[in-house]
């Protein structure tokens, strides 16, 4: 089957993490089991997988617009949210040599890329939130010191950890 323009326009995705794992990895690492492969090499593919099936050539995949929900527990602070732009995402010429692709090697692609790109922009967002302590509170919708103060320390303290 051969698809030759997928576009995904505003996607609201939530990215959860305590700063060590995150949900869009696990949900990654069962499509990786589910298919037999992780990252790039192929394993041997179980025999009931939804990895087999019918083969795809997906010539233009965009998404655009998404914008990433970031739940974050942060030391010493607790948990913080914030809602960041997902960068946009375009893929070409997936599963155009002679053996195609199949849905989920697809998925398990264009995941692997939504979670790179969901983690620097939930990265970018707590690394702002750092140095600018004042942009947590107003987030908030609070003027307090004490969280401004625990904030500030909390994440001083993550980074400071190798």
């Amino acid at each position: 089957m051969v698809i030759r323009s997928f576009v995904l326009q505003a996607p609201e995705i939530t990215f959860e993490t305590d700063l060590r794992n995150n949900n869009l990895s696990k949900i990654l690492a069962n499509v990786e089991e589910t298919t037999g492969t992780t990252g790039t090499t192929q394993q041997k593919p179980k025999e009931t997988t939804a990895g087999s099936g019918k083969k795809l050539e997906v010539d233009d995949f965009l998404i655009s617009g998404g914008k990433i929900h970031v739940a974050a527990t942060l030391p010493a602070v607790g948990e913080r949210s914030a809602t960041v732009p997902l960068p946009e995402i375009h893929l070409t010429d997936l599963g155009t040599n002679a053996d195609g692709i199949t849905a989920a090697e697809l998925t398990q692609k264009v995941l692997r890329i939504v979670e790179q790109e969901a983690a620097k922009a939930a990265s970018s967002a707590i690394d702002e939130i750092r140095k600018n302590p004042a942009a947590l509170t107003r987030a908030l919708g609070t003027n307090t010191s004490n969280t401004i103060n625990q904030a500030t320390k909390g994440l001083n303290d993550f980074l400071k950890k190798p």
